[in-house]
């Protein structure tokens, strides 16, 4: 642990994070996020070998696709009713109305089967964020970020028990590859807004680690808000202080004057 934080506050105060505000969400995710999968593994489950995650085989009929979308919509109503835990394949066959055998041509175990809840809800994420930056309406930088702000929130907002429960079960089904391509996916399409609206950003922002910041503060502070502090989703609060949090970084020069 002492070497860990050693480490941390040499990279946090390395060229590479420009502004405070990065420092300290750099430090605060990797803390969570390491600490994370040391509660759920512990030293020793961390090199443990995972078992098969992929579907067996993709369906090519659309008998077959609807073979198994029936059973991805059937494990996550067990998922959100059981929970992880008490979830079984067989519970998932039973809600689907298929056999456990015909259940196990598509997916080995129920690892397999949360593995693709969380690849689509990924792909889901990534959609919803590049339509919400992409929409034509936002005139200024302002609307844009008010509009991924709620987008969001909206996507975090649908099925916030699977939510969790996807989040949770990440490093368990081998898919911390695939949470780190969306938060990049999203980090681009962030990127790409913020250079359009460029002229309306003070000079000295870097606009690829700005960035990084609106997308780890924004995932952050939503996802916070849908697992275990819903008080904030109250008359979009969270949304509001997310907006004033975002912008007063965005539109702030790194000798603290305002742009506006």
């Amino acid at each position: 642990m002492k070497l860990l934080m050693e480490t941390l506050c040499v990279v946090a105060d390395s060229d590479m994070l420009i502004t405070p505000v990065f420092r300290l969400i750099f430090v605060s995710n990797y803390v969570t996020k390491h600490s994370h999968l040391l509660f759920a593994f512990g030293k020793s489950g961390m090199s443990r070998r995972l078992p098969d995650t992929n579907p067996r085989k993709l369906p090519r009929q659309e008998r077959s696709k609807a073979t198994v979308e029936a059973i991805l919509i059937a494990a996550t109503q067990v998922l959100i009713e059981d929970g992880y835990e008490r979830a079984t394949t067989a519970r998932v066959a039973e809600r689907a109305g298929v056999s456990v055998g015909s259940l196990y041509q598509y997916f080995p175990n129920k690892e397999a089967l949360v593995g693709t809840l969380v690849e689509r809800h990924a792909d889901e994420i990534v959609t919803i964020m590049h339509r919400a930056l992409r929409d034509s309406a936002h005139r200024t930088l302002a609307d844009g970020i008010r509009a991924v702000i709620r987008a969001g929130a909206e996507a975090h907002r649908i099925q916030p028990i699977l939510h969790k429960i996807l989040y949770e079960q990440v490093p368990r089904v081998g898919r911390l590859g695939k949470a780190m391509d969306t938060h990049r996916k999203v980090t681009a399409e962030i990127e790409g807004f913020l250079r359009i609206h460029a002229n309306e950003l003070p000079a000295d922002h870097d606009l690829a680690t700005a960035a990084i910041v609106v997308e780890t503060a924004l995932e952050a502070l939503v996802h916070k808000a849908v697992i275990d502090r819903h008080e904030l989703l109250v008359e979009d609060l969270v949304e509001q202080e997310t907006f004033r949090l975002i912008t007063g970084y965005l539109f702030t020069t790194s000798q603290g004057e305002v742009r506006v």
